[in-house]
């Protein structure tokens, strides 16, 4: 008796999508997570998931390392001025409102220490 074979289709290639990579890459990256685990889990090959890894750590990241901190906005620094040759004025700008300070020129030397005690 002879027996006759029809020629088989060749195998199609699976295909994934790059969202699904990432999520298996991600996956097997987890504390305490087996990349052989994570394969078998979703039907695949560990040495793909492996390639997979290998490709992912490669590839430049499109994602910052950076987090971004919101920040208070910046406080302007002092405005020194002289208005009069008798006096030293201090403008200090804060959230609430602008503190003055005025000071005799003639003592200058106190004005010096507060603002050194102030800024320290």
């Amino acid at each position: 008796m002879s027996s006759l074979s029809a020629p088989q289709a060749p195998k199609k290639r699976r295909s994934y999508s790059k969202a699904f990579k990432a999520r298996i890459v991600t996956a097997s990256q987890q504390p305490g997570a087996s990349v052989s685990r994570v394969a078998l889990d979703h039907g695949l090959n560990a040495n793909l998931v492996r390639r997979w890894i290998k490709i992912a750590e490669d590839r430049p990241s499109t994602t910052s390392a950076f987090v971004p901190v919101p920040l208070s906005a910046p406080q302007p620094s002092p405005v020194y001025s002289l208005p009069a040759r008798d006096s030293i004025r201090i403008q200090i700008p804060r959230a609430t409102g602008t503190v003055t300070v005025e000071w005799p020129a003639d003592h200058a030397g106190p004005c010096l220490a507060l603002l050194r005690e102030l800024l320290a």
